[in-house]
């Protein structure tokens, strides 16, 4: 059964107040500040990173805003994630454990809660008054606006940059108040886009407070996640409740599978065990699904099976969004690319299916794994 905490219009209108108030406070403040001094970490970069890694276990809350220009079109198939790397989003986030938390996503006149509970979350669309129970966990999903609050986007990108990298120090910084140690973790990879993430965090626990990351050959960053305010201190229980369900309110229940199935339109295919010379992973939720995971750390790049007619719908998406048509012998597609994404949907003649091949990678890998894409009979 959900809490007892009843979410009243009331207290929706006195957060926003709130948080438009601390909005205008944060603006008028920063000369002051940035005038105290802040001083290097005593750990090394290596030390901190191993914090940053390790910092899912310290509770905090929040209001951080996500900004992105990646420029990317927007694709039915890849759900909010053109959103979300396209433009500015606004998280109040409180966060207990990593079973317990509660993450806001602020719009104009909007807001959706996710809170996580342990073995499901529930999501409250204030606008749409509507609470969604998720039972279980799903095996794979897209992107969503609470991964790109700052712990979480620097934990997610420490994690899928593993240790082929490369860690430097940066000038300390403020980020919300705090003192904040720097570092650049560059890739030693020269398939992927990202040229360098920069992570400043808390020194002694590792909470990441702002991260930025930079493609190649940009001077600025395409994704920036930073704390606008920010506090160590464990939120109080009732804050990670979720609303009872009263009034008119809607109330609906979803399998973990059934989201899966509902923002995504993947089908299990066969595919080759290697593109453009990278092997495919065989093992994990992606190869359970039918998706192609090609590559390691941040040079991986996935490709998802698409029905048809989705297929050729993204075809025309990307092509009307003036991407970059390609030919081949046996199949033709269309690139787009950004400095920081990648993404090109084909179709491949001898198996008679279309695919959408999308990663954080130089845009040449993936035009060679289309083309050998192309030839693919279907066989495994």
């Amino acid at each position: 059964m959900l809490g007892r905490v009843t979410v009243v219009r009331r207290e929706m209108t006195r957060r926003w107040v709130i948080v438009g108030a601390g909005g205008l406070v944060l603006a008028a403040i920063p000369a002051v500040v940035g005038a105290v001094p802040v001083y290097p970490p005593a750990a090394g970069v290596a030390t901190l990173v191993a914090r940053m890694r390790a910092s899912a276990v310290q509770p905090f809350q929040g209001y951080a805003v996500s900004s992105g220009s990646a420029g990317l079109p927007a694709i039915p198939q890849l759900g909010d994630v053109a959103d979300l790397l396209n433009s500015d989003t606004q998280l109040r986030i409180w966060y207990g454990s990593s079973s317990h938390w509660r993450v806001d996503v602020l719009g104009t006149g909007t807001e959706r809660g996710t809170y996580q509970l342990p073995g499901q979350q529930v999501v409250w669309d204030f606008g749409r008054n509507l609470l969604t129970e998720v039972d279980g966990s799903a095996p794979i999903r897209l992107p969503q606006g609470p991964d790109l609050t700052p712990p979480e986007l620097a934990r997610r990108l420490l994690s899928a940059a593993g240790n082929d990298i490369t860690l430097a120090p940066l000038p300390a910084r403020r980020v919300a108040g705090v003192a904040a140690a720097g570092v650049r973790v560059t890739p030693r990879s020269e398939q992927t886009t990202v040229a360098y993430i920069d992570v400043w965090a808390e020194a002694r626990t590792g909470l990441p407070l702002a991260v930025e990351v930079t493609g190649r050959g940009a001077h600025d960053p395409f994704l920036v996640s930073r704390f606008m305010e920010v506090s160590l201190a464990a939120p109080d229980a009732s804050v990670l409740t979720p609303p009872e369900v009263h009034g008119t309110m809607g109330y609906t229940v979803a399998d973990s599978a059934d989201i899966t199935g509902a923002v995504t339109t993947f089908r299990l295919a066969p595919l080759p065990f290697l593109l453009a010379g990278q092997a495919r992973d065989i093992e994990g939720a992606p190869a359970l699904l039918g998706i192609g995971t090609y590559g390691t750390g941040l040079a991986q790049f996935l490709v998802l099976p698409l029905p048809r007619r989705a297929g050729f719908d993204v075809i025309n998406r990307i092509t009307r969004a003036n991407g970059n048509p390609l030919t081949y012998p046996t199949g033709r597609g269309v690139q787009i690319s950004t400095p920081l994404v990648s993404v090109l949907a084909m179709d491949a003649h001898p198996a008679r299916r279309t695919y959408l091949l999308a990663g954080l990678v130089d845009p040449k890998l993936l035009k060679q794994a289309a083309a050998e894409l192309s030839s693919f009979t279907g066989e495994p």
